[in-house]
């Protein structure tokens, strides 16, 4: 299995304490909430990023299926910061498969060929 981690600002979503949830989901308001929040959760242009993202991402897991594990990590979280810096990844969105920075900036296709080898070089120790 190949891991492709993307390195990202991505929505952040707070949840209410669970018998507000509860309430909220009751009453039917829990889902409209929640889209509201995560509409609003990043300014437009990270959004439009973020969207093309997820594309990427579902893309990759259609053609690629359970031979690749995918992790989006918040760059503004503890975890995004602390892999920032272990990639040296000093701007974002950045793609690293398998350990090894390949892509830092919106061209996710660029990342396509280090993805193909490194499910190459799986397929030859897993063979």
């Amino acid at each position: 299995m190949v891991t492709v981690k993307v390195i990202t600002y991505a929505p952040t979503v707070f949840t209410h304490c669970q018998h507000c949830e509860l309430a909220f989901g009751e009453v039917g308001l829990g889902e409209r909430i929640r889209r509201e929040e995560a509409a609003s959760a990043l300014p437009k242009d990270l959004a439009l990023d973020f969207a093309r993202l997820s594309d990427w991402v579902r893309a990759i897991v259609n053609r690629h299926g359970p031979r690749i594990h995918v992790e989006v990590i918040d760059a503004a979280s503890i975890e995004g910061f602390l892999a920032s810096l272990r990639h040296r990844a000093w701007r974002h969105p950045a793609v690293i498969v398998d350990g090894e920075p390949v892509v830092i900036g919106n061209d996710y296709a660029a990342a396509e060929p280090q993805i193909a080898r490194a499910l190459s070089r799986a397929a030859q120790v897993g063979a």
